[in-house]
């Protein structure tokens, strides 16, 4: 059990941040090799964007129950079954080649996905209670920066391994090094529910009120994190079919994103002590989906004509993507949390439940419009989601965070 009163220390500090990092390299392994995904599956980009909304009926199922599972058989047997099942379902992806099987497990490895994640968050509160530091930041950002060794590799590698040599090497390497830091990280672990930071319970009744819930926070929230979700569906199958870069260089467009977010998370402490929130959010939706918006519609122009400029283009796009959706998330939560009279669990889990919903018929509809016109049009949608989140600027503080440390 953890010793309540006791500072973070370096040690546990530094396990958790690998944990998260290394929970961002493995889950977003499969992205910047979804062309090789769509080929084995021998689908349309109707069908794949159907497929892959599929994860998200599993995390409504996992939202539904499992943090109540999480506290009550603890964080570390948790970590432990999820992790295992998470990485077991990835290395099989790249030997599925049937669309109903790939589909399926892509339910369960929502399911296992939001287990790991809600375990890791979970035991992230309970410590930043305890010890009155503030540690999620730095969680996050090192999920950012294993997303980005992630993509990384895969640019390396993807001209010179398979897709299922590169995926099975990677997730079992991972595997093993996540159940290395969970075994050594155990005794800092929460082995049952902590009343301050427990996952409220979820029944099938509250779905029907979820949406009473703050609705411009809601609103606000999807339109503000679409981007990030519709850009790790299609940013390499774009860059690949549309611009037509080679497998190994459409990559560069997934980096592009990962970096701008990254950049965005990194530094957004630090630009609230310089203009308010409602200056960013507003900057950041316009210029994020505005640059987004031209630059993707000008790449695939310039695609058709030959021009070797379409591809330094689609990357900006991405880049501009990447910084405009990298700080909604965390922001909108943030605002939400203070806000509302509902404990901070409550307010995530209404978040995040919401926003699930919402997305997966927002995905459903970018896969038509890939179907009927390009995967280029079809971006459109998430670009006029980011540019109309400038909205909702309204609900950040309208003060600088003066004294704010960095």
């Amino acid at each position: 059990m953890i010793n309540k009163g006791k500072e973070v220390t370096r040690s546990e500090r530094v396990r958790l941040e690998l944990l998260f990092g290394l929970f961002g390299t493995g889950l977003m392994a499969i992205g910047p090799r979804a062309p090789d995904l769509k080929h084995n599956l021998g689908v349309s980009n109707g069908a794949y964007g159907v497929i892959v909304s599929f994860g998200a009926l599993g995390s409504i199922i996992s939202l539904l129950v499992m943090g109540r599972l999480v506290h009550k058989v603890g964080i570390l047997r948790t970590l432990y079954v999820s992790a295992t099942t998470l990485y077991v379902l990835m290395a099989s992806l790249p030997h599925i080649h049937t669309p109903w099987i790939y589909a399926l497990l892509n339910v369960f490895m929502a399911i296992s996905f939001s287990a790991h994640n809600i375990a890791l968050h979970t035991q992230t509160l309970q410590r930043q209670d305890e010890s009155g530091e503030m540690l999620l930041p730095r969680m996050h950002g090192a999920w950012s920066i294993g997303v980005l060794f992630t993509v990384l590799t895969a640019l390396v590698v993807t001209s010179h391994l398979s897709f299922a040599v590169h995926i099975d090497v990677l997730v079992g390497t991972i595997w093993i090094l996540t159940m290395f830091l969970i075994r050594s990280s155990a005794h800092t672990f929460t082995l049952k529910s902590v009343e301050a930071v427990a996952m409220e319970k979820i029944n099938i009744a509250r779905l029907r009120r979820i949406f009473t819930f703050d609705k411009s926070i809601i609103v606000a929230f999807a339109l503000g994190t679409f981007m990030e979700f519709a850009s790790v569906d299609w940013s390499t199958l774009v860059t690949n079919q549309e611009i037509g870069a080679r497998k190994s260089i459409s990559v560069l467009s997934y980096l592009a994103l990962i970096l701008g977010m990254i950049a965005g998370r990194m530094y957004f402490v630090k630009l609230i002590k310089y203009r308010s929130e409602r200056f960013w959010i507003r900057l950041a939706a316009l210029g994020g989906g505005g640059g987004f918006i031209l630059f993707t519609q000008l790449a695939w122009f310039l695609a058709g004509k030959g021009s070797s400029f379409a591809l330094p283009l689609e990357v900006l796009a991405f880049l501009f993507a990447g910084l405009g959706t990298s700080f909604m998330s965390p922001l909108f939560t943030t605002i939400a949390n203070r806000r509302s009279s509902l404990k901070p669990s409550e307010v995530v889990s209404q978040l995040n439940l919401s926003n699930t919903i919402i997305a997966f018929g927002a995905k459903m509809f970018v896969a038509w419009v890939a179907q009927t016109a390009s995967i280029t049009i079809a971006l459109l949608i998430p670009g006029i989601g980011l540019l109309l989140a400038a909205r909702f600027a309204y609900l950040g503080n309208p003060h600088r965070l003066k004294d704010q440390k960095s």
